[in-house]
């Protein structure tokens, strides 16, 4: 977590990408907490993670990256970012109040944000290559909805 003072909105800013899963989750969240954000845009394809000016916000390069502009910190990985929304925000909450279908709830996020979702992500499917990519993701995808 960082403090980053260069917004200009007391809306919460969200790095995004419109494809990214990890990006998904924080939009959904968002949304179903009717909170009011702004979307900064960050194309994986054109490798904009990887410009100077965006490693100063998310030294790992990744998307999501969320900015509360209320404290001036920058929270980075998804799930993170979901439970630091859930705990400060008020509204809906993201996660059951029974502490046995919390831990499910938590038992199935990281199922996919740790088994499934990273195999298929841009990073791996272009180490992978363009010949055994859609196999590769297929695969991982069905294993892990299994």
């Amino acid at each position: 977590m960082a403090t980053h003072a260069t917004t200009t909105t007391d809306k919460p800013v969200l790095y995004s990408y419109f494809r990214s899963s990890c990006s998904w989750r924080v939009r959904i969240a968002l949304n179903l907490k009717k909170i009011d954000y702004e979307v900064r845009p960050i194309n994986l394809l054109k490798g904009e993670q990887r410009s100077e000016e965006y490693l100063k916000i998310q030294p790992f390069g990744f998307v999501p990256a969320y900015i509360d502009n209320k404290t001036g910190q920058t929270l980075i990985q998804s799930v993170s970012i979901l439970e630091y929304i859930d705990e400060t925000q008020p509204g809906h909450s993201l996660l059951p109040k029974d502490p046995l279908e919390r831990a499910t709830v938590r038992a199935l996020v990281q199922a996919v944000a740790a088994d499934i979702q990273p195999v298929t992500n841009l990073r791996i499917l272009k180490y992978v290559g363009d010949e055994k990519k859609v196999e590769w993701a297929k695969y991982f995808l069905a294993e892990g909805f299994k």
